[in-house]
């Protein structure tokens, strides 16, 4: 290997790495995302469904390549010239918009969550807006409509840009606003007090006039009264935006600027959907999603992004909807088992080889060392190393050409599982480090000391099984094809209860591998343990090869059902507020179909899921919470990255890292540099360098 072959291997890993609407050019600044594509299924077939006139969902993990099927989309469509497409980053949205909300000083009221909501609103209007600017302007203003518009000759173009400007200078005039918004605001306000007021005169009423043992019936009245009051008021904050911007009427103004244009059709990409708080998530679908679907005359198709477990689609009808799961099962299930690890495989080598040919113009093997190990066998460890996240493809091979490629060696057996160990332990298991280092709600740190609990009891029962299995405790003739070293990487439970591990997985420390009927004919899923992790606690990844062992992860010693049941029982308490009745987990079901009403004394939605901590844990935790130099999640993030990274870095290369914008990143900086003194900036060759300082480093 000479030294362009080092680097062009660098940067086909680079490609890789990279989340999100990452822009990938050759030399001479040709984009080439058209040739670096390589779509899951074969024969494009995820894109094609994404193309169709339909609103589309991909749903999957970060990294498991939804941006870049939608950047895809939008390049093909653009050839069309009749279907206009438009990027909206969500996450940004509300990140810009919890930053500016105190600029919107005119509305004079003192609830700073109102105003927050309010901004983000706004802000979507605004982006939307200046997106369709963009797109216009970059992909469909020749240089004959810049040249009209130098000499201030009429062109469709520049008239639809000057029209979508005029409206986004509307939006941003607060002077001509402000009258309107304030008006309308108070008015809700006010309504809200009139609730308020007559809410505390029911409650006198009823005080003075109910028996001491009625007072069930009190707390009934009450709290559906506030159940009530507190949907129509978020009803009537919605309605009270609508009032202000017309969304209904910008809909259609904008609708019609684009047929101007010759456009059928708008299709609007909503990026990182799920990565806005639950709240802000229902508000955003309420508010924007529902509009833009019933407004706009079936003009405008949605193509949302969104993580497993956190699909919010309000009143869409899921049966107009494409939905499709990009994560390893879910993509493959229509396949036989066999099948499945097949097609997975194949796509990891589609994705190496084409990166490959494109930036150096080799193959694999040139590469890989293929003395003892074929491409094929390469190619399947890296996807049970990686179970098809492209993000960890690039990440584990980006450490592996530390090992070898950077010092003119080929990639071996070795060099990948030190890679994927490496890739655990620098990049996964922050999740548990924020539990002890950042900030957060008493809660989500609870959640978190939960989880590394459950995971470390999986990771015992895995390693007792192994034991057994080794000293013939268990007999099963399964287990005697290795004895010596067995496999028990995976584990199964009833689907009842695989949401209790949706957590653990959406962080990649389990992933959903399979769905099978246990010995007992019971529906259930089989989980596998992250790879790196295993290659950690010396645990073999898989199960022995042949027909003979395709029941191997049903094994009885695998029934991780009472690990989890017992877990939910010593963490979480299912209770009835008013009358104090428990309930166990198999109850839940049944209640949240029921609006949580307590079944013992018939509260209405008196039903909470409390959680219990041990006495080790809440002292451990409280310690935790009386530090003063506790960092944003974000913040610490971008430190421990930083110093793994060796401590200097560029702006650019952290937005990659954390899949954020540059705007955000000097956010976050200015913060670390100015509040803390954890870092130094200085400009070099037009790029912010930021250096962690010998403070910082002390603190991580």
């Amino acid at each position: 290997m000479n030294q362009r072959d080092i680097e062009t291997f660098n940067k086909a890993v680079e490609s890789l790495r990279q989340y999100r609407r990452y822009e990938i050019v050759d030399e001479n600044n040709n984009n080439l995302l058209n040739d670096i594509y390589v779509d899951p299924i074969e024969g494009d077939a995820l894109l094609r469904l994404c193309l169709k006139d339909n609103t589309t969902v991909l749903v999957g993990r970060k990294g498991t390549g939804k941006s870049t099927i939608f950047m895809r989309m939008q390049n093909e469509l653009r050839k069309s010239k009749d279907i206009m497409t438009c990027y909206i980053d969500v996450k940004t949205i509300f990140d810009t918009a919890k930053r500016n909300y105190m600029t919107i000083n005119y509305l004079k009221t003192s609830n700073s969550k109102e105003i927050e909501n309010y901004s983000v609103q706004r802000q979507f209007i605004l982006d939307f807006v200046s997106e369709l600017i963009n797109e216009i302007s970059e992909n469909y203003r020749t240089k004959f409509d810049q040249f009209k518009d130098r000499l201030h000759i009429p062109s469709r173009i520049n008239s639809s840009v000057k029209k979508l400007e005029e409206i986004k200078n509307r939006i941003q005039n607060n002077t001509h606003l402000g009258s309107i918004e304030l008006q309308t605001l108070q008015e809700v306000n006010l309504s809200f007090a009139e609730e308020n007021k007559s809410e505390k005169m029911l409650s006198g009423g009823i005080e003075s006039g109910i028996a001491l043992e009625d007072t069930v019936v009190k707390a009934n009245i009450l709290g559906e009264r506030r159940i009530s009051n507190a949907n129509e008021n978020e009803k009537k904050y919605n309605r009270v935006f609508a009032r202000i911007f017309e969304i209904t009427e910008l809909v259609e103004e904008i609708k019609k600027v684009l047929q101007e244009l010759s456009m059928k059709r708008l299709y609007l990409i909503l990026d990182d959907y799920s990565e806005i708080d639950q709240d802000s998530l229902r508000m955003f679908c309420d508010l924007i999603v529902n509009t833009l679907n019933n407004t706009s005359d079936n003009y405008i198709k949605l193509k949302i992004s969104a993580y497993p477990g956190r699909v919010e689609l309000g009143e869409l009808d899921r049966q107009k909807i494409d939905i499709r799961y990009l994560d390893y099962y879910q993509l493959y299930v229509n396949d036989k088992r066999t099948d499945m690890e097949r097609a997975a495989v194949n796509y990891t080598r589609r994705i190496i080889e084409n990166r490959l040919s494109i930036f150096t113009q080799h193959g694999m093997d040139y590469y890989f060392d293929i003395e003892k190990t074929s491409i094929e066998e390469y190619c399947t460890y890296l996807f049970r190393m990686t179970l098809n996240v492209v993000r960890h493809l690039g990440l584990i091979l980006d450490y592996a050409q530390e090992y070898s490629i950077a010092r003119n060696e080929k990639i071996t057996m070795v060099v990948l599982n030190e890679a994927a160990k490496r890739f655990y332990n620098e990049r996964l298991s922050l999740f548990f480090e924020e539990g002890q280092s950042a900030q957060m709600t008493y809660d989500e740190r609870v959640e978190i000391f939960h989880l590394r609990t459950l995971l470390l009891n999986i990771l015992q029962r895995e390693k007792d099984i192994k034991t057994s299995i080794r000293t013939n405790k268990y007999t099963a003739k399964i287990f005697d094809s290795d004895r010596t070293n067995p496999y028990t990487s995976h584990f199964y439970i009833s689907k009842r209860i695989e949401h209790i591990l949706g957590t653990l997985e959406l962080n990649f420390f389990v992933n959903k591998y399979n769905e099978m009927s246990s010995k007992n004919g019971e529906k259930v899923s089989v989980y596998a343990l992250n790879y790196g992790l295993c290659l950690n606690e010396n645990i073999r990844w898989g199960k022995p090869e042949g027909n003979e062992s395709r029941t191997y992860f049903i094994e009885s010693p695998f029934n991780f059902n009472n690990i989890v049941m017992d877990f939910l029982k010593d963490t979480k308490e299912i209770v009835c507020d008013v009358c104090g009745y428990v309930y166990s987990e198999d109850d839940l079901d049944f209640l949240n179909r029921h609006n949580m009403n307590c079944l013992e004394c018939g509260a209405k939605n008196s039903v909470v899921e409390k959680k219990r901590i041990s006495e080790n844990y809440q002292k451990e935790i409280e310690e935790i919470e009386k530090k003063g130099n506790l960092l944003e999640r974000e913040q610490f993030e971008f430190m421990k990255i930083a110093i793994i990274k060796g401590g200097c870095v560029t702006a650019r290369e952290m937005s990659f890292e954390l899949d954020v914008t540059s705007q955000k990143i000097g956010w976050i900086a200015k913060k670390l540099e100015e509040g803390y003194y954890y870092l130094t900036k200085h400009r070099e060759a037009g790029n912010t360098i930021y250096t962690i300082t010998d403070l910082g480093k002390q603190m991580i």
